[in-house]
């Protein structure tokens, strides 16, 4: 990868761009340019990312990888720590990287399609949704929530994998930007914070307080693309899509909860009808393996 940093003027900050280029640093007429956002706990390391990254450059394309801010070798300065109901992060480097692609070569066509992998699924749908020109010229989400206010009740998410997802944000988190943390809660909030067992609880007892929302509600309500759906009338920013948005999603996923889409045929109708839907019986999170031995496949399928 290529590191190169977006700066964020309003926040005297910086979002952090891993990029993969072919070999011959050419870029050919009709090729793609990727914008990928990886998972909670992710960065440009995860073996999803490099799998997606060297298939998709051997072929002549161009992969940059958006880490989140305060995870991987990406920084802080401030205190505006990381939460996932933020899509300006996002919109930042799609639109730095438009404007390198019309900068470089304005009339060679090259699409910049946006690649969201669990969390940054979420956030990714969530982007598309939320602006009707963004800068993204197809999405492409991967085992992420569209309703996330549902995701509450994924009873079996919350007791089975979460815990290890939770341990893993809060270790991170506490590790780099303690300071931040405790200048923000106070000692009963951190000791929530300390005590919380999934993402519901950990969301509900640090991201909530220490970014202003009101509620827990209100922070899912944010952070969904379609956790604003009105069940009655399927209004809803979801109808905002103004691209292409393709969201897949495997019906036995132990994380990210199905009824998050509500019904598909309703949804993919909404707005323009730019939203499709895709559900496979099996395929777990983030996976998909192939063959009697997934190893020798990666992520092919994806």
């Amino acid at each position: 990868f290529i590191r190169r940093w977006v700066p964020l003027p309003e926040e005297n900050e910086a979002i952090l761009l891993d990029i993969a280029f072919p070999d011959s640093m050419i870029v050919n007429a009709g090729k793609r340019v990727y914008l990928l956002l990886h998972g909670i706990n992710g960065d440009s390391n995860e073996g999803y990312v490099v799998d997606f990254a060297h298939r998709q450059v051997s072929q002549g394309n161009v992969v940059a990888v958006m880490v989140s801010r305060g995870l991987g070798d990406s920084t802080i300065i401030g205190n505006n720590l990381l939460h996932f109901a933020r899509v300006s992060d996002v919109k930042a480097a799609a639109r730095a990287l438009k404007k390198a692609i019309t900068t470089v070569s304005p009339d060679e066509g090259l699409l910049l399609a946006g690649v969201g992998y669990s969390m940054g699924a979420i956030t990714l749908s969530n982007y598309v949704a939320s602006d009707p020109d963004c800068d993204l010229d197809v999405a492409i989400a991967f085992s992420g929530a569209l309703d996330t206010t549902q995701q509450m009740h994924f009873r079996r998410s919350a007791s089975l994998w979460q815990p290890f997802i939770t341990k893993a944000m809060r270790d991170t988190l506490f590790s780099r930007y303690s300071t931040q943390i405790r200048n923000k809660l106070d000692l009963k909030q951190v000791k929530e914070v300390m005590k919380a067992k999934n993402l519901v609880d950990f969301d509900r007892s640090l991201f909530v307080p220490y970014n202003n929302f009101e509620s827990l509600d209100e922070y899912y309500y944010r952070m969904g693309a379609m956790s604003d759906f009105d069940v009655n009338s399927y209004k809803g920013r979801i109808g905002n899509v103004s691209i292409p948005l393709l969201c897949i999603q495997s019906l036995d996923d132990p994380i990210s909860y199905w009824k998050t889409f509500h019904d598909p045929t309703r949804v993919s109708t909404s707005g323009g009808g730019n939203t499709v839907l895709l559900f496979t019986e099996t395929g777990g999170h983030v996976g998909w393996p192939l063959g009697w031995n997934p190893s020798l496949n990666g992520w092919r399928w994806m």
